[in-house]
């Protein structure tokens, strides 16, 4: 080989071997930068390794990608917790459930996750997410286990109740707990198989018990009658409301679980100034159990204006429909749902 061509390989050689100590003497980077599982060894644990343009952005990513890793629906997750945290009363004596929600929510529902991190030279921020084997098994089985009782618990609840709004609620309220275990299960199955197998689930998972919550709703039958509705436009409102959320209206009383009594008028039908007509809607109702015990009211009282009568009570009956499906009657009908949790 003629010597030019050999002196012009040592050269090319040199400066990539001058390059390389350059880059690896400024970036100083952790091993687990680039090789995770050299720095932490995949038999003892789960890793994710993410960068980002900031701290915030790398931390969120690598939580992200260990959530993935572990096969959760965050998405699932999330609604769950966020049910849970805007639903205080119903947990707050479940301890465990409670430092959960507390721990996990910036982690997908992920519990012992250690995050650490590295800004390189040029700014690139590095995150890693990693849950130790061992440790998260011992944390996680008691968990599913006791939510595992606890959903029994509600199914019993629920089936000496039925076709009522107690039985449903014990059943959403299990269907939530039931969606944590599942992916709990998940995520127990990556970090010790064996233990995940020797946990046997008799209710079946989250999907069998979102079938047996609607069931629930089906079997409740609500009776709607107002007074005052010449066309039947209000309680076609209020029968939305029930049949939006699953439940089962009926226009005869018969064997209907609830009643739902409600009043509509229109008054004080008047000429305003500037050749207008104002005309007052007026919504009474009333939700009742079986036993006549009251169970949430509803009370609307609002003016409406336009260019004719008629067309100012057409206008006050579509206002009226939009306050009862919308912020008003079924607003509240929500809330009262919601508060049955914390029964």
């Amino acid at each position: 080989m003629p010597l030019k061509t050999i002196v012009k390989i040592k050269a090319f050689c040199l400066s990539l071997f001058l390059a390389a100590g350059t880059a690896n003497a400024q970036s100083g980077a952790p091993l687990w930068v680039n090789e995770m599982y050299k720095a932490f060894n995949e038999s003892d644990w789960v890793c994710a390794v993410v960068q980002g343009a900031s701290k915030q952005e790398a931390e969120s990513a690598a939580a992200a990608s260990l959530a993935r890793a572990f096969n959760v629906d965050v998405k699932s997750v999330s609604n769950v917790m966020q049910s849970f945290s805007q639903s205080q009363t119903s947990f707050s004596q479940d301890k465990s459930l409670k430092q959960q929600v507390d721990t996990s929510s910036d982690v997908a529902g992920l519990m012992g996750v250690i995050t650490d991190f590295w800004t390189a030279p040029d700014g690139t921020c590095y995150a890693i997410a990693r849950m130790n084997r061992k440790e998260g098994a011992t944390t996680y089985s008691p968990i599913i286990k006791q939510y595992s009782s606890t959903i029994e618990t509600l199914l019993e609840d629920a089936a000496a109740a039925p076709g009522t709004f107690a039985a449903y609620e014990a059943l959403a309220f299990a269907s939530n707990l039931a969606t944590l275990n599942d992916n709990y299960l998940n995520i127990l199955s990556v970090l010790n198989n064996s233990a995940r197998q020797s946990i046997k689930i008799s209710y079946g998972g989250a999907a069998a018990v979102r079938n047996l919550m609607q069931k629930a709703a089906s079997e409740i039958v609500i009776y709607v009658e107002v007074s005052g509705d010449e066309a039947g436009n209000i309680a076609k409102a209020f029968a939305s409301v029930f049949s939006k959320r699953k439940f089962k209206t009926s226009s005869v009383p018969y064997r209907a679980t609830y009643t739902l009594s409600a009043e509509f008028s229109l008054e004080n039908k008047e000429e305003a100034p500037g050749n207008t007509h104002r005309v007052r809607y007026l919504i009474n109702a009333v939700l009742q159990d079986s036993d006549g015990e009251e169970l949430l009211s509803f009370t609307e009282n609002k003016r409406v204006t336009s260019t004719t009568q008629s067309n100012a009570d057409i206008r006050a009956v579509r206002d009226a429909e939009k306050s009862i499906t919308g912020t008003g009657f079924a607003k509240n009908f929500d809330e009262y749902l919601a508060s049955l949790l914390g029964k």
